[in-house]
């Protein structure tokens, strides 16, 4: 089973790779940190073609964007194996904003205004990060890093539908998602004790 994190931008300026880079491995740092975990980790990017995953020429100084529907970027950490594969997707759903908008107003925690999240809608895209089953704990860590540096650096905000974690915070803004994800104290039991699993094995080495 694969989870994902979306990540709607609210501008057309996007940060380049070296921007998302930086930010991402200040938050990957700190959640070392605060976890004790004394090892090195540096997230990373490639492109690579969807059909062939033949790598693609890069200038990390670029915008963070790659072609839709042909290519997808593959974030890996100290080049050790497994990554989380993302990709560029078009957005022409904006008609269907005050319905989608509506079903977080009573039963989630949503800190994302809705003038906010119109203007996100009416970008025309959004990132969708994704991490498959089987992955090592330090992808299960950062890829949501990843997703947050995204959101942070496009004033924009998270979603996830499919458990990547607790639904009832989205959409939420990158500091709002960084408060509470991978927090092994966490109120909901079952993100909590993968949040706890995952640390466990990194301060092992057996990431």
């Amino acid at each position: 089973m694969s989870t994902t994190f979306d990540v709607y931008a609210s501008t057309s300026d996007i940060p380049s790779f070296n921007d998302v880079l930086t930010l991402s491995n200040i938050y990957l740092n700190k959640e070392l940190i605060r976890h004790s975990i004394n090892d090195s980790y540096e997230i990373d990017v490639s492109i690579r073609k969807e059909q062939t995953h033949e790598v693609v020429l890069l200038d990390k100084s670029t915008p963070a964007t790659w072609a839709i529907d042909d290519e997808y970027a593959w974030f890996t950490v100290n080049e050790k194996s497994g990554g989380c594969d993302a990709y560029v997707c078009d957005f022409s759903d904006y008609l269907h904003f005050e319905h989608w908008y509506d079903e977080f107003i009573d039963d989630n925690q949503a800190t994302v205004s809705k003038a906010q999240m119109r203007k996100c809608f009416e970008s025309g895209f959004y990132w969708t990060f994704r991490r498959s089953a089987g992955q090592p704990a330090i992808i299960n860590l950062s890829y949501g890093l990843v997703a947050a540096a995204f959101a942070e650096l496009t004033n924009g905000f998270l979603f996830s539908y499919d458990g990547a974690w607790d639904y009832t915070i989205f959409p939420a803004s990158a500091n709002r998602f960084l408060q509470s994800y991978f927090d092994p104290q966490y109120p909901a039991p079952e993100f909590a004790n993968w949040a706890r699993e995952c640390i466990a094995i990194l301060k092992n080495s057996e990431c």
